[in-house]
């Protein structure tokens, strides 16, 4: 893996890795209201947003506020969900490549190919270890 992200963002932007980031920030979000009316104009919203990119014009919307009072009262702030995808794709082709790499492999959190379930067999032969004492 090259140590520089260099000369590499046109290579990534597509058309394809955009709508692949729309797959991804709409998981578990498909009823939401933007998603909804995202959704309905998808391809023109991504062509968009691909034409905004690759021109060097993209501009990052305003932030909506909002409280939540479930468990705590805590205060929010969102980005548009066109900004969304952008986000999700910056991370998935420019973050993610380089930094994953460099994590402890003990680290399961939030990564891609690594599950609770291999969290929890690591978990389980160290306790068994402890025990016999090895």
């Amino acid at each position: 893996m090259a140590k520089w992200i260099r000369n590499k963002y046109d290579e990534i932007l597509s058309y394809e890795s955009l709508m692949r980031a729309h797959k991804l920030s709409c998981k578990g979000k498909k009823l939401r209201r933007e998603v909804i009316l995202f959704s309905l104009k998808e391809e023109e919203y991504i062509k968009y947003l691909y034409e905004k990119l690759k021109s060097g014009t993209y501009v990052h919307g305003k932030y909506s506020a909002f409280k939540v009072y479930e468990p705590k009262e805590r205060f929010i702030e969102k980005a548009p969900y066109i900004d969304r995808i952008v986000h999700r794709w910056i991370v998935d082709n420019f973050l993610a490549p380089y930094y994953v790499p460099s994590f402890i492999k003990t680290t399961y959190a939030c990564i891609k190919d690594r599950r609770n379930a291999q969290c929890n067999i690591r978990f389980a032969i160290r306790n068994a270890k402890n025990e016999k004492g090895i």
